[in-house]
């Protein structure tokens, strides 16, 4: 018998997470040839996480399953002769295992190299945030110097990748907020331009860049913002949809289908991890937390908690006006 253990935030029904979560003591099996046992070192809380506690993401772990969709480890014992991982190394902890425990066992095969350059907080958060930040902006449309984007919910943690990636590619940003109280913040991570969420905002937004529109626009809010975010884009534009904050039917921007050529897209990152090639995905870190070192961008951190105050940490997660994101350091 293994006698080592992991302490876990568990659960074992869907529902809300203050209310299913428990902080389990369980026993990890003896490693398996190919296998690593991984100590995490932090995993951040994301809205996500609670869509996939509450049983209403886009795909479910099977019951009973530990929270957490990403987070950094340090591989602390290893069985495998041929591995290209070492007892020391950092890597992710991989998608499905749960990142809110002490300890987990994996697959070496299943292992992905994390940046050892950046610091923990901003290593743990690097597998979803960043790389949406950065597919978005790169493949759905060849973007340079000069264009422009727009993009709603421009305060969260992709948004403001979105603001500080851009920047440093000198692609305009038309940045879409409920509140204009995070105006100066955003314009100090490199937004162009600031506005209001409301029905004024394409009128305003394109007196300010002169008539000029967006390339693409990048949705995470879901309904409410989309018909506005159509009224910015140049003709073949397309709309990134990547997440559904308001949780309502959007109206079929019809007009903008036919006069404009626009286009509607979806996009989720994790969708992206499990069908594209190991290759692919290697290329695409590389290169963009090579990026990330050389530019200084980076996730705010509000807070972190140890896993025996989780509950503090999910009440501060679900905070409104928080600055940053929340992680849990196992």
């Amino acid at each position: 018998m293994s006698t080592q253990k992991t302490t876990a935030l568990q659960y074992t029904e869907y529902g809300k997470a203050e209310e299913v979560l428990s902080l389990e003591t369980i026993a990890l099996p003896n490693l398996e040839s190919g296998q690593a046992l991984l100590k995490v070192l932090a995993a951040p809380i994301n809205p996500a996480d609670m869509g996939k506690v509450g049983g209403v993401y886009g795909e479910l772990s099977p019951l009973p399953a530990v929270g957490g969709i990403e987070g950094v480890a340090e591989i602390v014992e290893i069985n495998s002769e041929d591995s290209q991982f070492q007892v020391g190394q950092r890597v992710f902890v991989p998608n499905g295992l749960g990142a809110w425990q002490s300890h987990v066992i994996a697959n070496c095969a299943d292992l992905f190299p994390a940046p050892e350059k950046l610091p923990i907080e901003q290593a743990a958060m690097a597998w979803v945030n960043p790389a949406t930040a950065w597919k978005v902006l790169h493949d759905f449309a060849k973007l340079q110097a000069g264009d422009v984007i727009v993009q709603n919910a421009a305060t969260s943690a992709v948004g403001k990748l979105v603001i500080q990636i851009a920047c440093h590619l000198g692609i305009k940003t038309i940045n879409l907020v409920r509140s204009l109280d995070s105006e100066e913040q955003l314009k100090a991570l490199g937004a162009s331009i600031v506005l209001l969420d409301d029905r004024d905002a394409p009128k305003e937004a394109l007196k300010l860049t002169g008539g000029k529109k967006a390339k693409i626009g990048l949705n995470s809010i879901g309904a409410s913002s989309l018909l506005g975010m159509c009224k910015l884009l140049d003709d073949g534009g397309t709309v990134i949809t990547f997440g559904g904050m308001d949780r309502n039917l959007a109206p079929f921007p019809t007009r903008y289908l036919i006069f404009n050529d626009i286009r509607l897209r979806g996009f989720w990152v994790s969708k992206w991890y499990k069908t594209a090639p190991r290759e692919e995905i290697l290329e695409l870190h590389n290169e963009l937390f090579t990026f990330m070192e050389n530019a200084k961008i980076g996730v705010n951190v509000a807070a972190t908690y140890p896993l025996e105050q989780w509950r503090e940490a999910l009440d501060h997660a679900n905070r409104a006006g928080k600055i940053g994101k929340v992680l849990l350091t196992p």
